[in-house]
């Protein structure tokens, strides 16, 4: 696996005893799982997409509280394998949990494996000393393991339990989150901790590796070295050859540029790539379809041309057929928006590793559920590009001011800058395409009230050739006009400009917010903001382009 490639990652969630009797047997029939079992798991066609996917390798990632036991020995044995990496969710603030475990070599064991972690989740941060009396910590602390347990079940891809086999003994305990897991319809491995040690599976709803053929896509998606490199640079230069970039850190700037902007480009590029043939397919549909219309009425009108005429319709049709099949076949549509969203995701990024603040995970809401989900391979990718940071540093003080000048000139005033623009540009194109809808409405008015003023005027003012003209016009003008209006629905003009506006309108505002910031928090918050407006914006836009698929015009 190259440096840059996208592994398709698999999340593995772990519950079990704390106390183990035979250590390095369970570490074995761990190892034959992740080798054998979890592969098992996938349904047949995500079998084939696998196999189908020379260029993305499968890792994993193992969830965990790194309780003391089975917790940790399957997150050592899911760590021994390449590329794996650890998240880490503690149901206590730390030293709370901390205070749970016998020994310092335990707690030494837990620090190891916790530091290995980019960005722990902590359920409850609060101190359990806070606000309760000591008779209810007790069962405080019972109920945030169940929460701890139940939290891994919904965030992981398939379970592994190292249990007895014994029924629950208390709450958050083995057998109710294994039965917890069950009811969701996650796939469950049961590794028994006690001799033979045997494995049993409860396959669940199965894996699902639907999303391997998006980060395949990305992965196989060739980009010559020196453009690439070309490219880099360029967008490096535009973000930081300016006052406020030469203030910023070489090595927060060089970290982007090796980490970030290579990813940026190889999205942009995919984008482009598919936004051009998307765009030309529709142009070509609608204007053949319109000519196709045109070679009907002349074929019927004029009979001498009406072999040559009907063999052009016929052709027109089946270049329309081809070039929908062909933007199917590709999935033009889908690649543009998709690496357009990921593009302005690491966009994002760049300016959140600058300030050396964690960027939040992406959440859906459920109105777009039928559009975009928390597993789509765009968000799996970019949070692995995003993994591959180093840990990152806040800003203090007066090393804020320079963050802030450059995010306000970079980040908020360039959005404010192409949104005015996109917003003009949209409403002249929809504008122009209206109009010439319009105008071609009107001549079509004029061709059919010709033709009736003729038809009342009798035979003797009957010209063939202006009939047949008129004819034609009234045949062929409403389709041309059709044409017009499917391209501008299409590109959805009317929409970005309306979109793009209000967005303008937004980023003044908190542009405005920017130039009075204080303090560190201050600076955190507006980040926060601001990473919520865009995200919002840039998955409103995916659900709006997404049901805007090209199809062949009736």
């Amino acid at each position: 696996m190259s440096e840059q490639t996208i592994p398709f990652r698999i999340r593995i969630g772990v519950t079990g005893h704390r106390l183990l009797q035979d250590k390095d047997e369970l570490s074995k029939k761990i190892r034959e799982v992740l080798d054998k079992n979890i592969l098992d798991l996938f349904d047949d066609d995500s079998k084939r997409l696998l196999r189908s996917s020379p260029n993305t390798p499968l890792a994993f990632n193992i969830i965990t509280p790194l309780a003391e036991g089975a917790d940790r020995l399957v997150a050592e044995e899911v760590l021994r394998l390449p590329h794996s990496g650890i998240d880490v969710v503690l149901p206590l603030a730390k030293e709370d949990y901390l205070s749970g475990f016998e020994s310092m070599e335990s707690r030494n064991e837990f620090e190891k494996l916790f530091s290995k972690a980019r960005r722990p989740v902590t359920l409850r941060k609060q101190p359990l000393q806070k606000g309760l009396p000591e008779d209810k910590i007790a069962e405080s602390r019972r109920q945030a393991y169940g929460d701890v347990g139940r939290y891994i079940v919904d965030h992981c891809d398939v379970l592994i339990a190292l249990w007895n086999g014994n029924s629950p003994r208390g709450k958050g305990g083995t057998a109710e989150i294994v039965e917890y897991a069950v009811g969701k319809k996650r796939p469950v491995i049961i590794i028994s901790t006690t001799p033979p040690y045997d494995i049993t599976v409860r396959e669940g709803y199965g894996l699902n590796a639907g999303s391997i053929s998006g980060i395949e896509m990305f992965n196989s998606f060739h980009v010559p070295a020196r453009e690439k490199q070309a490219y880099v640079e360029n967008i490096y230069k535009g973000l930081f050859d300016t006052e406020e970039g030469r203030k910023l850190p070489d090595e927060v700037k060089n970290d982007i540029r090796e980490k970030l902007l290579p990813y940026y480009v190889l999205g942009s590029k995919i984008a482009k790539y598919n936004q051009k043939i998307y765009r030309y397919a529709g142009l070509f549909v609608y204007s053949f379809s319109a000519l196709a219309v045109a070679s009907v009425a002349i074929g019927t009108l004029v009979h001498g041309l009406s072999i040559y005429a009907f063999t052009l319709e016929l052709l027109l049709l089946l270049s329309i057929l081809f070039i929908v099949f062909f933007a199917h076949r590709k999935h033009t549509h889908k690649n543009w928006l998709e690496n357009r969203f990921l593009t302005e995701r690491i966009r994002s990024a760049v300016f959140f590793a600058v300030c050396g603040v964690e960027i939040s995970p992406i959440e859906v809401p459920p109105y777009m559920g039928i559009a975009h989900s928390p597993n789509d391979w765009m968000i799996k990718t970019f949070n692995e590009i995003w993994n591959r940071l180093p840990q990152m540093k806040g800003c203090y003080g007066k090393s804020c001011k320079p963050l802030i000048a450059f995010i306000r000139n970079a980040w908020v005033q360039d959005q404010i800058k192409y949104h005015d623009s996109n917003s003009k540009k949209s409403r002249r194109k929809s504008h122009y395409l209206e109009r010439g809808g319009l105008i071609i409405f009107i001549l079509a008015v004029v061709a059919a009230l010709s033709h009736v003023s003729l038809s009342f005027l009798g035979h003797d003012f009957h010209v063939e050739w202006i009939e047949h003209g008129l004819t034609l016009a009234a045949l062929v003008l409403p389709a041309a006009g059709a044409a017009i209006g499917g391209i501008r629905t299409h590109r959805e003009y009317s929409r970005i400009e309306r979109r793009s506006g209000n967005m303008t309108t937004v980023l003044k505002h908190l542009d405005e917010r920017f130039s009075r910031i204080e303090t560190p928090e201050d600076l955190k918050a507006l980040l926060r903001e601001m990473e919520e407006l865009t995200l919002r914006e840039t998955q409103d836009w995916l659900m709006l382009m997404k049901f805007t698929e090209l199809e062949a015009a009736p």
